[in-house]
């Protein structure tokens, strides 16, 4: 197709979802649970009022996680203790423990690609947490350019956060593979900057996880990690 042969001289990578795993509805919801619980906030307002700071929280609005979960617990009308809150953020902590870790052939791939020759960038709609659990994962160090949203004060799919990458990567969006799972619209907004986007889907577990806000994607679509670089053959 004629996407193939479109010269590609950088990839940028999404996060969650397409480098490690997505986190599971279950498991989300049931730490929102527990974190209402913890902090002793109205089930059903807790959970309201953390979906309706979504924006806040990933753009850095509201500080760090401990910040996050004070602001959320006193708009649910709770007021916790500091221990209370430390003990949301560790039930918070366990929950990236099992899931924040590479998808199949993330570090091959990444590796590949360095050796390659490839710049690669990184952009995440992410919570003030993520960052730090970024640098101590096994991925820590394989791109060349960090942009989290809640970093910069930038959000998927505004055009600001892939000219971010873009930016730093000192190449032009048209030279620039975008590989996401689709939430927050990614895809139509690595598009819209000029980029060659690809889908990377989960067949087995996609109905499963979180996938907020996703495209309606009819481009192109990878399975797996491990067909990034035959994409950029041609």
């Amino acid at each position: 197709m004629a996407a193939a042969v479109r010269q590609v001289r950088a990839v940028v990578f999404d996060l969650f979802g397409t480098l490690v795993y997505e986190f599971p509805r279950s498991d989300w919801e049931g730490w929102l649970d527990t974190a209402a619980a913890v902090l002793e906030a109205d089930r059903d307002a807790f959970h309201d009022a953390w979906y309706a700071t979504a924006v806040e929280r990933q753009t850095g609005l509201l500080g760090g996680i401990e910040e996050n979960l004070r602001t959320v617990a006193a708009r649910a009308g709770a007021w916790p203790s500091d221990s209370q809150v430390t003990e949301a953020i560790e039930v918070r902590t366990e929950m990236y423990r099992k899931w924040f870790v590479p998808r199949p052939g993330a570090e091959e791939v990444l590796g590949q690609l360095r050796a390659d020759g490839y710049p690669l960038a990184l952009v995440s709609m992410c919570a003030p947490d993520t960052p730090g659990l970024w640098r101590s994962s096994p991925l820590s160090g394989t791109v060349d350019v960090e942009v989290f949203s809640c970093g910069v004060g930038l959000r998927k799919p505004d055009a600001a956060i892939y000219l971010r990458a873009c930016e730093g990567l000192e190449v032009e969006p048209s030279a620039c593979l975008y590989v996401g799972d689709g939430s927050y619209r990614e895809l139509s907004g690595a598009a819209a900057v000029g980029m060659r986007p690809v889908l990377i889907r989960d067949r087995g577990m996609s109905s499963e996880m979180l996938n907020p806000d996703p495209d309606d994607w009819e481009g192109e679509t990878i399975d797996t990690l491990l067909e990034v670089p035959s994409l950029l053959a041609g």
